[in-house]
């Protein structure tokens, strides 16, 4: 028998990859859908089965499926810090071209500064 919040926690597990698929640009987005459907029937299969966990820990050399969902929320957090570290020095990178290009536009359309501008 399915519980109520069995039925929640799967709405909002696909609620949530919908929003997070939607979010993702063309090019990124088929790997994204394949991760997030693997997540998404990974994460259903477990509300609907809880001691699957267990079976899959104990296949893998964990004791606890609760600690195997630890051990992969690690793992994903890990991920997702160097994911993000990544993307913060390309965005800088990109900020840094994108000010010399200004710099040097400002310095072809007006070759005398201002007075107040130091030299």
């Amino acid at each position: 028998m399915i519980t109520i919040i069995q039925v929640v926690l799967i709405i909002a597990i696909v609620a949530a990859m919908v929003w997070l698929l939607a979010r993702r640009d063309a090019r990124a987005r088929a790997i994204w859908i394949l991760l997030g459907g693997a997540f998404t029937v990974f994460a259903i299969i477990t509300v609907l089965f809880p001691n699957i966990t267990g079976v899959v820990a104990h296949w893998v050399g964990v004791g606890r499926g609760t600690d195997l969902l630890l051990y992969l929320l690690v793992l994903v957090v890990l991920v997702s810090l160097v994911h993000q570290v990544l993307q913060h020095q390309q965005d800088q990178r990109r900020i840094a071209a994108i000010a010399r290009e200004l710099a040097l536009l400002r310095a072809a359309l007006d070759p005398d500064p201002p007075e107040d501008t130091p030299k």
